[in-house]
């Protein structure tokens, strides 16, 4: 299994996570349920579109769609429903199926869904914005430096949403820094976005590991943090390469520093 596959496998795991949350939540909100046949069947239908989603099937993603709205039409109180359409978002996109991706985000902004889910799918559609939009990001790094992605015309940069207490973002780091010392001369740049909650682990470990390129830090993990909420970014790590004009041209990239040099190799190649 590739190294983009398994990051893809994490994301899924961590919206099923807050599936799994979603059904504890209502349960304790609502334990009397618990009695009735009401819950049970709830409980059952939840279960079956996670069934669906892992299944494997060709129509996998858009039975799920389709059996999430139910459920959220039928238990509009609980969360599962919302969070099988977050996993959809993201199997959509995966599989090359941008359309569908950006009207099921649409779907979920002009919905009664909660509100967390409405700014992460803005987020999601921020990625998948036309290519003739430059992408905005602009902040003060924990050294002092200001970043700010309007002022990078001209050079390619991978924008790195990560965090120091993520294994998967530890075995990335290699291939990160692999491309940054091959490119940097040549006009790339590497941002990086922490989800660390205390700043001197992110610090101390930058230094230990001689990471030379900007850092954002707000406290907050990947679920509250400002800047994967903007991208709509649900699991980490998490990287897109934006071109010399600020348009974000590859999203998703990681596991494979060939793969990745090629891509690099493209964008410094263009005006």
């Amino acid at each position: 299994m590739s190294l983009r596959i398994f990051n893809h496998s994490l994301v899924r795991i961590g919206i099923i996570t807050l599936v799994i949350a979603g059904v504890l939540f209502a349960f304790f909100e609502r334990s009397s349920l618990i009695h009735t046949g009401d819950y049970n069947r709830y409980l059952r239908r939840a279960n079956r579109l996670i069934e669906i989603e892992n299944s494997g099937a060709t129509n996998a993603t858009d039975l799920m769609v389709e059996g999430a709205w139910a459920l959220i039409k039928d238990y509009p109180k609980y969360a599962n429903g919302y969070d099988d359409l977050m996993i959809a978002l993201e199997e959509y996109d995966f599989h090359g199926q941008a359309d569908k991706s950006r009207a099921l985000a649409e779907k979920l902004i002009a919905c009664p869904a909660p509100e967390k889910v409405k700014l992460w799918a803005k987020g999601f559609l921020n990625r998948l914005a036309p290519p003739d939009k430059p992408i905005e990001l602009q902040f003060t790094a924990v050294d002092g430096r200001e970043v700010d992605l309007g002022q990078m015309r001209g050079k390619v940069v991978m924008v790195d949403f990560w965090g120091t207490h993520c294994g998967p973002c530890i075995a990335e780091l290699p291939n990160v820094k692999a491309v940054y010392e091959k490119f940097h001369a040549q006009g790339f740049e590497v941002i990086g976005i922490s989800c660390d909650t205390e700043k001197s682990d992110l610090e101390h470990f930058v230094e230990r590991h001689e990471i030379s390129w900007p850092q954002y830090f707000d406290g907050n993990q990947q679920d509250n943090n400002k800047f994967t909420i903007a991208f709509g970014i649900s699991g980490i790590p998490h990287l897109f390469l934006v071109d010399k004009k600020g348009f974000l041209r590859f999203d998703n990239v990681s596991g494979d520093t060939l793969s990745l040099e090629e891509k690099i190799t493209k964008l410094l190649s263009e005006k």
